[in-house]
């Protein structure tokens, strides 16, 4: 029972952390509230696609292009996504920038800043590959078709574009390009210098962090309160995308250490990157931010079960 709230602990204080300063900031009037969009679109142009490419150059393309893990990702992620994506169309009634925020919100796991600790407990150091092969599966696929969809119904008319205008906007962006970079100069076998490395992370670090202030600093503007539909985002990411993963990663022949590593990234709360992308394109920003807390506290509930069934499954 310690080690397990020891593993929590580990996985959520930096989050709660660094939400409760952003949101101490705000209140406080120590920093005005409105500073949370340029921070959202540091994390959005800068941090979060640097850090995404340094972790896709170092990888191994063997160990993370494993097939049967990426389709259990696919699947979680995808499936996740789109329930998403049709109950901001149909039930919620959102216009499609917002329903594909949504949709990310309900399928985009916070792997970066969670993921380490609760692996590493659970599966031992050789699970940190499982972060990377994640990391890249939400930056390569559900992110690139989320901006795709906003960049195509942008509300602002000036911003409209056909489809192909949009699917090229959203080859130009960071977010997209960068980690396509990285994977492709891994497979290739293409080693970055070290000091680039080391000083691409001195802002790759801070995305987390500052995605989780910016959260608390927005948070800080805005009531919590946790209504219908943010019910639906948290349910769909902390219940229903652990579920379809590991039911098709069992169907697909995973076993032992390797399951219980790809079913635990989908017990991981709602990303904070997903509200940087919210408030940096000024959608769905408000119910992003909520289900992103509300996640962050009933994954105390998730990651427990979680770390529980990982364990029965390496038995």
């Amino acid at each position: 029972m310690y080690g397990m709230a020891q593993t929590i602990a580990q996985a959520l204080a930096p989050i709660c952390f660094c939400v409760f300063l952003g949101w101490t900031a705000g209140r406080a009037k120590i920093m005005p509230t409105e500073y949370g969009r340029a921070l959202a679109r540091f994390v959005v142009l800068f941090a979060l696609p640097i850090a995404l490419f340094i972790a896709a150059t170092k990888a191994n393309p063997r160990d993370i292009f494993d097939l049967r893990t990426l389709l259990a990702l696919l699947a979680g992620f995808g499936l996740t996504f789109l329930m998403g994506w049709l109950g901001g169309q149909h039930l919620f009634h959102h216009n499609r920038a917002d329903s594909a925020v949504q949709a990310l919100t309900c399928s985009f796991p916070n792997i970066s800043y969670c993921g380490p600790p609760v692996l590493i407990a659970s599966v031992g150091s050789s699970a940190l590959l499982m972060v990377v092969t994640g990391n890249l599966v939400a930056a390569l696929v559900i992110v690139p078709i989320a901006l795709i969809i906003m960049t195509r119904n942008a509300t602002e008319e000036a911003h409209k574009v056909n489809f192909t205008g949009a699917v090229l906007h959203a080859l130009r962006q960071p977010l997209l390009v960068l980690p396509i970079t990285g994977a492709l100069l891994a497979v290739l076998g293409v080693k970055l210098p070290q000091l680039a490395v080391t000083s691409a992370n001195e802002v790759g670090v801070a995305a987390g962090g500052t995605a989780l202030f910016a959260l608390g600093l927005i948070l800080s503007a805005i009531p919590l309160r946790l209504d219908g539909e943010i019910a639906f985002n948290v349910f769909v990411k902390n219940v229903i995308q652990p579920i379809v993963i590991l039911f098709v990663a069992y169907a697909l022949g995973l076993r032992g250490p390797q399951l219980a590593q790809v079913f635990l990234l989908g017990v991981l709360p709602t990303a904070a990157e997903v509200s940087a992308i919210a408030v940096a394109r000024n959608t769905y920003s408000e119910k992003a931010a909520g289900s992103t807390i509300i996640s962050v506290l009933v994954s105390i509930v998730t990651i427990s079960a979680g770390v529980a069934t990982a364990r029965f499954l390496q038995s």
